[in-house]
């Protein structure tokens, strides 16, 4: 629909609810019915969570030694006191698929139920690394008070397919990605999509959020970069529950990707979404609760044009609930990278709306 014809919020609300649904239908040919109150499972914790989470990130750096110099975010640590308790915990995930794992950080210091962030990873050579290399993200906030989680995506990290993980990584140097491929496919001649099980089983995990005591069931965030970012936005989305989310270089524009011809992953792919919508739309239904964009202006994977159209239509969409303030964007000017500043804007960003 041509944004520039909605110029009343009766109108919006409309298409709003028609949207929905239809996203649905794209995504997973349906609203399929999560399971009613997952429970999770403590796998590890302490030492021996931490222990998981550096084998992980070792094989990765085996694999693939560049990694480091290419990913900063890898290597970091934090050298601050540890005020939190970690967990990696598991709880259900899409019917066939291994269970959901998940990187769970607690303050140890807590009187009243704290916010929670959902810190949701990138698209990981090979799909060898999923929620351990957030570290970078998920260690400043829960030292700031929150509760973090991050996820692996489906066939990411401790739920990949390894079938052809040797080939993967030594023929293709982790650029076939056949993990991802191997259920994306499938799900495709369904008329479902990767994303959307993604999406639906990152529902699940703010279930699981939701079930825990010391979790303020009003004040879950997201925050992601590159395939990350795509998650954080459309997640938040599509369930009212997300309070308020940042992206980071994960946005941009279906239209946009087609013209441009645009190298992109399997898990953006949506049959027929360009019949009935596009990104600006979708983010519009994250309106009015407050999000932020953080993008580059040199990213190869997510075109500029395709993000300033993306954009443009979701302020105008807050603009018609009077909230335009709850919309911030900004564009750096390099390359596919969340950099300092834009990782520090986002923080500010989570805190005025998180912990007011």
């Amino acid at each position: 629909m041509d944004m520039d014809k909605i110029d009343n919020l009766e109108l919006w609300k409309r298409r709003r609810k028609i949207l929905n649904q239809k996203l649905w239908d794209l995504l997973l040919a349906g609203n399929i019915k999560r399971p009613e109150k997952p429970k999770y499972e403590i796998i590890a914790k302490g030492e021996q969570a931490e222990k998981m989470i550096e084998e992980n990130l070792k094989y990765v750096f085996k694999a693939f030694p560049s990694e480091k110099k290419l990913y900063p975010e890898l290597t970091y640590k934090w050298h601050g006191p540890v005020t939190w308790d970690t967990f990696i915990i598991s709880y259900p995930g899409w019917p066939g698929e291994p269970s959901q794992r998940a990187i769970l950080r607690i303050p140890k210091s807590r009187n009243n139920p704290l916010p929670a962030v959902l810190c949701f990873h990138g698209h990981g050579r090979g799909c060898l690394l999923g929620k351990s290399e957030m570290d970078y993200i998920a260690l400043p906030l829960t030292a700031k008070g929150y509760i973090t989680l991050c996820p692996d995506a489906t066939r990411w990290e401790d739920r990949r397919d390894k079938t052809y993980e040797k080939a993967e990584i030594n023929d293709f140097k982790g650029m076939a990605f056949y993990s991802e491929r191997n259920l994306a496919m499938p799900l495709l001649y369904k008329g479902q999509t990767l994303l959307g099980v993604i999406i639906w089983e990152h529902m699940i995990a703010v279930d699981v959020l939701q079930s825990m005591d010391f979790v303020d069931l009003n004040k879950i965030g997201t925050i992601g970069t590159s395939m990350g970012g795509v998650q954080s936005f459309w997640l938040s989305a599509m369930d009212k529950r997300i309070t308020c989310g940042v992206e980071s270089c994960g946005v941009s524009s279906f239209e946009v990707w087609s013209q441009e011809k645009t190298l992109n992953a399997l898990v953006n792919f949506i049959p027929h979404i360009l019949r009935h919508t596009d990104w600006g739309e979708i983010g519009g239904l994250i309106a009015p609760r407050p999000f932020m964009c953080l993008d580059a202006a040199q990213d190869g994977f997510f075109p500029l044009r395709g993000i300033k159209s993306t954009h443009k239509i979701m302020y105008n969409i807050f603009n018609l609930y009077n909230a335009s303030e709850k919309f911030k964007k900004h564009i750096h000017t390099g390359g596919h990278l969340f950099i300092d500043k834009h990782i520090e804007l986002a923080f500010k960003w989570l805190d005025y709306w998180l912990t007011k």
